[in-house]
């Protein structure tokens, strides 16, 4: 009986060696096959034999189940290796790109440098041969200039001697007899009289209006000069009436030393300023400027010329005179109207966006910058006629009154055109920034991509919980989420975790806050933990909801863990009192 069990373990024995060596030899067979299948077996790319004899290593060890351990990381040992050698081959390379970067660094500053000589001489060339053209110019319109003076003068001997028209104010009989043509003389002779009347009592040659406006120059900075010495004396009174009230207030030495009891009050009158109500001497000498004179009639033919102006056609002229208002009398809602009425006119820019043009060109101070309606309109106009370089001009340069209004309107047209939502929402941002809207401003960042950027600002302006969570649920992103959940840079987080799930999860984003727990859960171990137990908003209660949300969910890995750590926490802190059902409410 034993010599017959030998005989059969003997035959396994052999049975298993050569199933062992029929492997090797299929396996031999295999690595073989698929290195003749290379492009080039002997010039093979490592890449491809590597994967070959990686496949091979892989079938070794699912064949050998007793070693399949130990082979397991040998076989990762040498692919760690391989893997540091390829990082350390693809360094090397780039070291030696940087190398030749550097090494061609100076020959290529030479060859600039020799090419901006050659510029430099291609310029000079081009200004000689420039300028040599603009003499020949010169030359040939002088030339022709001579020619038509000389044509002319020829013209006008030849109509000396030669008339070759009628007298204007005559017929032809007429300018042929001799009488007609002496009372015609006598016509001229007499309107000739009455316009040099008119020149000698009604105009004055130009150096009377240029030394009338050096008198009136030199008297305003006499006024001026004047109206400064009048405020000095003016606080100087103040200042004796007040020393005068002091000493006048003081009885006797009951009160004290008169030194001691003035200088108390000194240092308040030194620093008294002259005040504006006392100014009624300038007040006086403004109603006396000859710039304010007859200023009602002034702009009653302002508005009259502008009315000439706009009814005629000519509105590119009308929207400058309107911009050009005195005290912006014509800058309103009740102009643009008449702008806006126009439906029928020539040209590529329609006459509303003339009248908007003209204002902002007219900006040259914030106090005359367009009211907030105006500057609504303007942009509302502008981007409807798709003049976007426009609205970026008028932004950038501080051209229109800021408001949450003008914002809304830059976004809700790059909501309606994808092919300029960029810049549409960097311009909106300015807006709401100057305006102090940081919510908003925060989600055009968002919008935009600018996640991190966004939370800087964020931290920086300290917006509460609630901007928070209105800018999360307008732009719903697990990475935003995550961003205002996390430390960032050495910073507590903007939100609890606590807070912003039970938020999401009582909202329309539940799906966002199932991400959020989820990634928690089988991210890096003890965040969720770390999350509940420094939560600084959020109770057991809330936590509790959250996992019954979980639960409805159909998660209950996360709602358990939650569960979990609420328990272990909730036996903690009952383990110092004598009260052990603090939290049993919580898991009833």
């Amino acid at each position: 009986m034993s010599k017959h069990s030998g005989l059969k373990n003997i035959n396994d024995g052999d049975l298993h060696m050569c199933s062992d060596y029929t492997f090797l030899e299929s396996l031999r067979s295999y690595i073989q096959f698929e290195k003749e299948h290379l492009p080039t077996s002997e010039k093979a790319p490592d890449e491809q034999r590597l994967v070959i004899y990686s496949t091979a290593f892989d079938k070794l060890i699912e064949h050998v189940t007793a070693y399949k351990r130990i082979l397991t990381a040998i076989k990762k040992e040498y692919d760690d290796f391989i893997n540091s050698v390829k990082k350390n081959g693809r360094d090397a390379k780039l070291a030696q790109r940087k190398l030749k970067a550097m090494i061609a660094q100076p020959t290529s500053l030479m060859y600039c440098q020799r090419r901006a000589v050659e510029l430099q001489e291609r310029i000079a060339i081009i200004q000689r041969d420039t300028a040599e053209l603009q003499a020949e110019l010169q030359r040939i319109e002088e030339s022709r200039k001579d020619k038509q003076h000389s044509a002319q003068q020829k013209t006008s001997d030849t109509q000396t001697y030669h008339p070759i028209r009628q007298i204007p104010g005559l017929t032809f009989e007429e300018s042929m007899n001799p009488a007609a043509l002496a009372k015609y003389i006598e016509v001229l002779e007499r309107k000739r009289a009455d316009l040099w009347n008119l020149r000698k009592n009604h105009y004055v040659p130009m150096q009377v209006k240029a030394e009338l406006d050096c008198k009136v120059t030199a008297a305003l900075d006499q006024r001026d000069e004047l109206v400064f010495e009048n405020d000095q004396l003016h606080l100087r009174l103040q200042q004796l009436q007040s020393v005068n009230d002091v000493i006048t207030s003081w009885k006797s030495e009951e009160d004290g030393p008169l030194l001691e009891h003035l200088s108390a009050k000194l240092e308040q009158i030194a620093e008294m300023k002259v005040s504006d109500t006392v100014d009624s001497s300038s007040a006086a000498l403004e109603e006396d400027d000859p710039s304010k004179a007859n200023e009602s009639e002034l702009l009653v033919d302002y508005i009259e010329r502008f009315t000439d102006l706009f009814e005629s056609g000519d509105y590119e002229l009308a929207a400058f005179h309107a911009a050009k208002s005195p005290h912006g009398v014509l800058r309103n809602m009740e102009t643009m109207e008449k702008f806006k009425a126009i439906t029928v006119y020539q040209g590529e820019v329609p006459p509303l966006l003339l009248f908007f043009q003209a204002i902002m060109n007219s900006v040259q101070d914030k106090r005359q910058l367009p009211r907030e309606d105006l500057s609504v309109e303007s942009v509302r106009c502008a981007l409807q006629h798709n003049f976007v370089e426009l609205v970026t001009h008028w932004v950038t340069q501080h051209s229109l009154t800021y408001s949450e209004a003008l914002g809304d309107v830059i976004c809700a047209h790059g909501d309606k055109t994808l092919r300029i939502t960029d810049t549409c929402l960097a311009l909106a941002q300015m807006v709401y920034s100057a305006c102090g809207i940081h919510r908003k401003a925060a989600i055009t960042m968002c919008k935009r991509g600018l996640t991190f950027c966004a939370l800087e600002f964020i931290q920086q302006n300290n917006l509460t919980d609630d901007d928070c969570m209105l800018v999360l649920r307008s732009c719903p992103s697990l990475v935003l989420l995550q961003a205002l959940t996390q430390e960032y840079k050495g910073r507590a987080p903007v939100l609890s975790v606590g807070y912003a799930c039970h938020s999401l999860l009582n909202s329309d984003l539940e799906d966002l806050a199932m991400e959020l727990l989820e990634e928690m859960h089988t991210g890096r171990q003890g965040s969720l933990e770390k999350a509940i137990s420094e939560d600084p908003r959020c109770g057991a209660e809330v936590w509790s909801d959250i996992a019954n949300c979980c639960c409805l969910k159909n998660d209950h890995q996360v709602a358990q863990e939650i569960n979990t750590i609420l328990q272990s926490h909730a036996l903690a802190l009952a383990s110092g009192r004598e009260d052990n059902k603090v939290m049993d409410h919580v898991f009833m």
